[in-house]
């Protein structure tokens, strides 16, 4: 027999969870400009007042968006070898999966075709996603003895020389050409440009 009686009560994360998840669809069906919070709010199942409790405007909401989607796990980056050239290549494996994700690009053309103006959407891209994966990358780096580095460059120029042989081009390939991406071959080349920087 069913029970009848008052629904389950979500909490405050569950709820900001269900709103994002049915803002992200609806952005990535109809875009930006063409969904209203009425409709966010009728696909999240809850009242356009329930939605407005947790966010002021749908820019408000793009931006918690684009925040959650770079909210590391925290083991995503920890120390899973003891050798600390194969924990670069653990870490910019992890940067590889986001950066080329199929949700991290549909956020992307999203913000650029909308041109949204939303003021700090473009710190919330570089400190959320950026900064972030770069610093863990960078640190991965400085874990590295000196004797094994091929070059005597900052751990700032390495981190980013990587990301440009292996990650960066395929990225602008994804997001504008539409180019498909095979991870393994990411994967390969992420090999290589660690494989000529440092001594295994």
């Amino acid at each position: 027999m069913t029970k009848i009686g008052r629904p389950v009560v979500m909490s405050a994360e569950e709820r900001r969870k269900e709103i994002l998840n049915a803002a992200e669809s609806l952005f990535g069906e109809k875009g930006f400009e063409h969904v209203t919070m009425s409709e966010i709010a009728e696909a999240a199942g809850m009242s356009k007042k329930t939605l407005y409790v947790h966010f002021s405007d749908k820019r408000e909401l793009f931006k918690s968006l684009v925040k959650s989607s770079y909210i590391w796990s925290e083991d995503a980056f920890q120390e899973v070898t003891a050798h600390p050239v194969a924990q670069l290549k653990e870490c910019l494996y992890i940067i590889a999966n986001h950066v080329l994700s199929e949700r991290h690009i549909k956020l992307c053309r999203l913000a650029i075709a909308g041109q949204l103006g939303i003021e700090g959407m473009s710190d919330t891209f570089y400190e959320m996603g950026i900064s972030t994966s770069r610093a863990h990358l960078i640190a991965c780096i400085e874990r590295i003895p000196a004797h094994q580095r091929l070059l005597t460059l900052s751990g700032e120029s390495l981190a980013d020389m990587m990301f440009g042989a292996s990650i960066s081009k395929p990225f602008i390939d994804l997001l504008f050409m539409k180019k498909p991406v095979a991870l393994a071959e990411i994967y390969a080349l992420i090999d290589q440009s660690i494989d000529s920087l440092f001594l295994v």
